[in-house]
């Protein structure tokens, strides 16, 4: 009846769904080293400057509140701070600093507040077209905030599953077992305990376990990427009321110069400055750049001076992944309504449509939602809406004749 389709790779103010550890002598290290400041005035904070919650949207909040920490340790009283980006990691900067009696200019490329946090509707359900979950409620900084709006939460079990194949699954396991025993895990890839030539469902398997969790294909991921981040107890949440909520919260009243796209920033132990595509410069004692990495490897921003060496290496080694979804809306349930996930291998493309969220239990509607990771949301991320829509029907029909 309805669709609604991402495509992060061709946003601008995107370029990826999120980070992940690409192989590299930096290992984890890459984070870290993009994450510290550079001349005492430019700071960075962002998913990938996480490096206890990588690729997460409480990754990034917790970013932006070390990034205000840093500032509150170093600066004057009252300095006038810019912040590039208002996502969680920008607005979560930016209310500490305004709290704390900074002044505060937000700059937002796009023409809404979110940044990857993007709730739209569809048959009334709240349809994240970015972060989707709260990965780890307990004792979870988006947790904190979550209860601040009151708003309810779904507990999403991925054991309530129908469509899996557990032969694949433990094929896949046993080569995993593999990955403990590598040597250097930071230059090595999670293809390379794996068969040369693997069978079709195992393909599958890897499509679900890696492209559609990491947002990258076992050859582009290096194996500490599988270990990184803390381990979160309590269970994933989604979210009834919708993520924007939660943006909503973070922000209060701070104002947001929104469609204002930066595409300099100067910066030397004095102070800094941005520069917008209006050709306005915006003088302060600091900015804060919170854009994707996808952004910042695309090179769309000029820094001058260019970003030391280790920086720069820190942004190579990082890879900017890619998930996009699918939301179709339908009359009626044709799916077991009991499930929260519907998985689905399909023998003749292994890898795409292999995952699906059901709409019907956690929200009451007749609502899919599919996704597609790594080398399959790129080949789908050109394709007209037409294409992609009559990609995902094709297997719905096949998986459910």
């Amino acid at each position: 009846m309805a669709f609604l389709r991402t495509s992060w790779s061709t946003d601008p103010f995107a370029r990826c769904s999120y980070s992940y550890l690409a192989p590299s002598p930096l290992g984890s290290r890459a984070r870290t080293l993009l994450a510290a400041p550079v001349a005492g005035r430019l700071h960075f904070a962002g998913e990938a400057t996480s490096s206890g919650a990588p690729s997460t949207a409480h990754g990034a909040l917790e970013s932006g509140h070390r990034a205000s920490s840093e500032i509150i340790d170093n600066a004057e009283a009252g300095e006038h701070v810019v912040v590039v980006g208002a996502g969680f990691a920008g607005l979560g900067c930016a209310r500490v600093l305004a709290d704390e009696g900074f002044k505060v200019t937000i700059l937002e490329g796009r023409a809404r507040v979110g940044g990857r946090i993007w709730t739209r509707q569809l048959a009334g359900v709240p349809a994240e077209m970015g972060a989707s979950w709260i990965h780890g409620s307990k004792g979870n900084a988006m947790t904190k905030v979550l209860k601040e709006t009151g708003d309810p939460s779904y507990t999403f079990d991925y054991d309530s599953s129908t469509g899996g194949d557990e032969g694949a699954e433990e094929e896949l396991a046993r080569y995993e077992k593999r990955l403990e025993d590598i040597e250097d895990p930071d230059t090595a890839t999670v293809a390379s305990v794996m068969p040369r030539r693997p069978s079709t469902a195992l393909r599958n398997a890897l499509a679900i376990n890696y492209a559609c969790e990491y947002a990258a294909e076992p050859h582009h991921l290096s194996v500490t990427a599988t270990f990184e981040g803390r381990d979160f107890k309590g269970p994933d949440l989604l979210l009834p009321g919708g993520y924007n909520r939660l943006i909503a919260t973070v922000r209060g009243k701070l104002p947001v110069r929104t469609q204002e796209v930066v595409t300099g920033v100067r910066y030397d132990t004095g102070g800094a400055s941005v520069t917008l595509e209006s050709g306005e410069t915006i003088d302060a004692d600091r900015v804060v750049v919170t854009v994707p990495i996808g952004v910042l490897k695309a090179g769309t921003i000029n820094f001058e001076p260019a970003l030391p060496a280790t920086k720069q290496e820190a942004i190579t080694a990082l890879g900017a992944g890619l998930l996009d979804k699918l939301w179709l809306e339908f009359p009626e349930a044709f799916w077991d309504p009991e499930a929260d996930v519907i998985e689905w291998y399909d023998r003749r493309n292994p890898g795409q449509w292999p995952w699906w969220v059901n709409g019907y239990k956690a929200f009451g509607k007749p609502v899919l939602l599919g996704l597609n990771g790594g080398d399959h949301a790129r080949a789908l991320a050109q394709a007209s809406d037409d294409d992609v829509v009559d990609s995902a029907m094709t297997a719905l029909r096949r998986m459910h004749a």
